[in-house]
């Protein structure tokens, strides 16, 4: 038998007092905190968790399965991965202010050359014509430019002059037709015109005298197609009564009266590039 030194209890082997020394709560606690045993618990405490253990090989194994490590590894990955999206996000962000700010920068670069131009457009105009401008223009920057009136009721009283030989050229007729009886003043002078013709903007005087940039021509289209549907239909339906007394048996006429209605109907490529092509000015 092998009596422990501390409590005196005795036990039947030399590693069994061991374990007793170094586990016992009670014995532990009888121990001066200076001796060799205390010392080597803390040497094979877990860090993890603070579990000792009566080997280092022992307090290894435990720490490479420890719960706590484990729990502590799995907040640490969330908190990567929270980390990581937080990142991203900023990123986005970032990617998106810095977007809206080029964008920014590159209207307002638009609107500076758009005023330049009418600037030296309404002066080449006065030196042109040798006289000051009349009360129903409108100003900016102390030089005058007629305002373009797209009201559904002046388009609705000129649409009539858009007629079937405008539709039967397409895009290239609308922009013809648009441009002579709706973009010119009573002088036939253009009141709309292109500024950039790779970007496709237009520029515009309103009846408040604000200069107005018209990107892609949206707002001349947006106000031109309900007034221009009315004829459109009327001359479809026109195009249709003349095929009828047509002979079409691979319908290859029918599909160019379809083709012609739809280039009429969106206002599309051939329309800008002639829009372009009629309202540019270097």
């Amino acid at each position: 038998m092998f009596k422990c030194q501390f409590c005196d209890k005795e036990l039947s082997t030399k590693q069994n007092l061991k374990i007793h020394q170094t586990k016992t709560k009670y014995c532990l606690d009888k121990q001066p905190l200076s001796t060799q045993l205390h010392q080597d618990e803390d040497k094979n405490e877990c860090k993890y968790c603070g579990k000792t253990h009566f080997n280092n090989s022992r307090k290894i194994k435990h720490e490479a399965e420890c719960p706590i490590k484990i729990s502590n590894q799995k907040y640490e990955e969330e908190i990567r991965i929270l980390k990581q999206n937080y990142e991203t996000i900023i990123a986005d962000l970032n990617a998106v202010v810095k977007k809206e700010k080029g964008e920014k920068e590159i209207y307002i670069d638009l609107y500076n050359k758009d005023q330049q131009f009418i600037l030296d457009q309404s002066k080449r105009l006065a030196e042109k014509s040798g006289t000051t401008t009349t009360n129903n223009t409108i100003k900016a920057k102390n030089i005058t430019m007629n305002s373009l009136n797209l009201s559904q009721e002046r388009l609705e009283s000129i649409k009539d002059t858009y007629t079937i030989k405008h539709y039967e050229r397409g895009g290239v007729g609308q922009a013809d037709w648009v441009v002579e009886n709706v973009i010119k003043d009573a002088g036939g002078n253009l009141i709309y015109r292109c500024t950039d013709k790779n970007r496709r903007n237009f520029i515009y005087n309103d009846d408040k005298g604000n200069i107005i940039t018209d990107i892609e021509a949206k707002k001349l289209k947006e106000a031109l197609l309900p007034i221009m549907n009315t004829k459109l239909r009327e001359f479809k339906k026109t195009k249709f009564s003349e095929l009828a007394e047509e002979d079409d048996d691979d319908n290859s006429k029918l599909d160019k009266v379809n083709d012609l209605y739809i280039e009429n109907k969106e206002l599309g490529v051939k329309f800008d590039k002639r829009l372009v092509e009629k309202t540019y000015q270097n």
